[in-house]
C-alpha cells in the first residue's frame, strides 16, 4: 500500500511539474500563478504548496527534469564519444546548451539570476545541478586525459570548470541579447571550445 501511495505521489508530483512547464512557456513565469498550475494539474492549490512551497521551487523542479535529460543524453555521448577530444567536448556542451535554450527565455533568465542574487530558495540546488553537468564533463576530460590526449600536467578539474564558463557565457547572452538565435550560440560555442584547446600561442616553426 505504501508503494502506490508513493507512486502515486511521484505521478502528482510529475503532473505538476510538466503542468508548470507548459503555463511557464505560453504565459511567462512571473505571470503565471499557483492556482493557474493547480487548476492545470488537477489538484488543490493546498495541494500545490504541500508539494512546492513557491513558485520557484516549481521552476527548479522544471529545470532538473531537463538537467535529469542532459544527464541521460551526456552518458549516452560518454560510453561512446568522438575521437577527437575537441569534437568530443564541442557535443557535449552543445548537448547542454541545446536543452538549456528550449526552456522560455525568461525560465532560464530567472534560473540565472538566482544563481547571481545568492536566492537561498534556489540557490544551493542550481549549484547541485551545476555540479552534476560538471563531473560529467570531467569524466569526458578524463577519459581523454588517459588516452594521452591532454598536455601533461593539465588538471581535469580546472579546465572543466573553464570550459564550462563559457558554456554559460553562451546562456548569459542568450538570455541578454533579445533575437540571438540558437545557431549563432552553438557556432560561438564551438569556436571558443577550439580556441581554449588550441591556445593564444602559434605553432613551433
Amino acid at each position: 500500500m505504501t508503494g502506490l501511495r508513493e507512486k502515486k505521489k511521484q505521478q502528482t508530483r510529475e503532473t505538476i511539474v510538466a503542468q508548470a512547464g507548459r503555463l511557464f512557456g505560453s504565459h511567462g513565469f512571473h505571470t503565471t500563478t499557483m492556482d493557474e498550475i493547480a487548476t492545470a494539474a488537477g489538484v488543490s492549490t493546498g495541494t500545490l504548496y504541500n508539494y512546492f512551497g513557491t513558485k520557484s521551487t516549481v521552476l527548479l523542479a522544471h529545470l532538473e527534469s531537463r538537467v535529469s535529460d542532459m544527464m541521460d543524453a551526456g552518458s549516452a555521448l560518454l560510453a561512446d564519444p568522438p575521437a577527437d577530444v575537441i569534437r568530443a567536448v564541442q557535443t557535449l556542451t552543445q548537448l547542454y546548451l541545446d536543452r538549456f535554450i528550449g526552456l522560455e527565455r525568461e525560465l532560464l533568465g530567472e534560473v540565472i539570476a538566482a544563481s547571481f542574487e545568492n536566492r537561498s530558495d534556489l540557490l544551493p540546488e542550481l549549484i547541485r545541478l551545476d555540479e552534476l553537468l560538471l563531473h560529467q564533463l570531467e569524466a569526458l576530460l578524463g577519459h581523454f586525459a588517459e588516452q594521452g590526449a591532454l598536455a601533461d600536467g593539465i588538471e581535469v578539474t580546472d579546465a572543466s570548470i573553464a570550459i564550462y564558463g563559457l558554456f554559460a557565457t553562451q546562456l548569459i547572452m542568450y538570455v541578454s541579447v533579445d533575437g540571438t538565435p540558437a545557431a549563432a550560440l552553438r557556432r560561438s560555442l564551438a569556436r571558443q571550445i577550439e580556441f581554449l584547446f588550441t591556445g593564444l600561442l602559434a605553432p613551433e616553426r
